[in-house]
């Protein structure tokens, strides 16, 4: 029990430094005196005083998260990429949209996947290809995104944009299936 009982120390000593830290300009810290703001203090706090900016999805800047998508974080890439697509606070543009949500995919962000794969289909910002709306559904569905999954087995079972190839068609019936798509499972009734 020591050993959690420093632990909690630990944490309580890190929270009341924190909390000594943060303390605004004329505040009182508990066991100060009450004059104790006869000191100059400084009038920035330390988020203004330098401290490093965060990607977040309400972030004014983007600044950060175009460089944590460099770093290789994926909701950065999305948040970038989605920004990017629709002008928000960056200029449009349709192209660099697509390489980011593309970057977000092959980091494993799968809502990203299926954006850049639309775009390819449509020819956003993009020539169209449903060859590479496939391919990028493929990497959706290896994710474990079913709808993905279904959509490429169906490309793959007609021969739309890819060679008809009906055994991997098959394999990603399955995998919609173990997915929870339902209408990918087929009639598992015997006559």
């Amino acid at each position: 029990m020591p050993a959690v009982k420093s632990g909690i120390a630990v944490g309580v000593a890190v929270v009341a430094v924190a909390a000594c830290a943060t303390a605004q300009p004329g505040s009182r810290t508990p066991g100060a005196p009450a004059d104790s703001t006869s000191d100059a203090a400084p009038s920035a706090s330390i988020a203004d005083a330098g401290a490093m900016k965060m990607c977040t999805h309400d972030a004014k800047e983007v600044a950060p998260c175009s460089e944590e998508c460099d770093r290789g974080i994926a909701f950065a890439c999305t948040l970038v990429a989605s920004r990017v697509e629709r002008g928000d606070g960056l200029a449009k543009d349709l192209t660099r949209a697509v390489r980011l949500h593309e970057r977000a995919c092959e980091l494993r962000d799968v809502s990203s996947c299926v954006t850049a794969a639309r775009m390819h289909v449509s020819g956003t910002g993009v020539p169209p290809s449903r060859a590479k709306q496939v391919e990028l559904l493929e990497k959706a569905c290896a994710l474990g995104d079913g709808t993905s999954c279904a959509v490429a087995a169906k490309a793959f079972d007609n021969g739309a944009g890819v060679p008809h190839d009906e055994r991997h068609a098959d394999d990603l019936w399955r995998k919609a299936c173990v997915a929870g798509v339902t209408s990918a499972c087929g009639d598992e009734e015997s006559p």
